[in-house]
């Protein structure tokens, strides 16, 4: 089943989220990270990774990746293709020919809930890709079947169609579009707060002091 109206969040909220990192949001949230075996390729741009985008979700039989090959076609500029594989991590679906194919329609980055191949020639091509490893063997255009923008589960985690993304080195944060402005007021004040906490640091602090963490210890050596 393929699905081309895609719901997607408002531009500005994905802008202003791409200056957040997971891990900004992470100290909020318990929900929404795939597992960590679901990480970065190292597969993009020199420098500091941050991506935000919304989902373009694929679901896919195992060694068929025909679903994969018309997302491509399908994804917008600023959409991050999202593909579970349904437990299937031996044939990879992603590739340098459905990297030129993702960027050719201005998608910002892949997550596979798989392997990738061609792991080389992505990385030539500057694009970031988060997968479960990598594999020589791949997947073939079969016909048997597939779904794109339905839900999917990567990494344990249900993803809906049009969910925003957030990318960094450290993994991958999915977020239900209404919790996203919430999320970006907990990153923007998690920012803030590591600055005086760098601040304080860099005058002398302990930061076993600055986190109570040294109040904790009194109280577990007291018990």
């Amino acid at each position: 089943m393929v699905i081309n109206d895609l719901d997607r969040p408002e531009e500005r909220l994905v802008e202003q989220l791409a200056g957040i990192s997971p891990n900004d949001v992470g100290h909020h949230r318990h929900f929404g990270f795939p597992s960590a075996d679901v990480e970065y390729m190292g597969t993009g741009p020199e420098g500091p990774l941050t991506v935000a985008g919304p989902a373009l979700t694929v679901r896919i039989p195992p060694e068929d990746s025909t679903m994969v090959h018309k997302a491509t076609e399908l994804a917008e500029p600023g959409d991050i293709i999202v593909v579970d594989m349904q437990g299937h991590t031996e044939n990879a679906p992603w590739g340098e020919m459905t990297t030129r194919g993702a960027m050719a329609s201005g998608a910002a980055a892949a997550v596979i809930d798989g392997a990738i191949t061609d792991s080389w020639d992505i990385n030539k091509l500057d694009f970031p890709v988060f997968a479960r490893g990598r594999s020589a063997r791949t997947t073939r255009l079969h016909g048997r079947g597939g779904d794109i923008n339905v839900p999917v589960q990567v990494g344990r985690t249900v993803v809906e169609p049009g969910d925003v993304v957030l990318l960094n080195e450290d993994g991958v944060l999915f977020l239900p579009p209404e919790e996203a402005e919430r999320a970006l007021k907990q990153g923007e004040a998690a920012l803030e707060s590591e600055a005086t906490t760098v601040d304080r640091i860099e005058n002398g602090e302990s930061i076993a002091d600055i986190s109570n963490a040294n109040d904790l210890v009194e109280e577990m050596q007291s018990d």
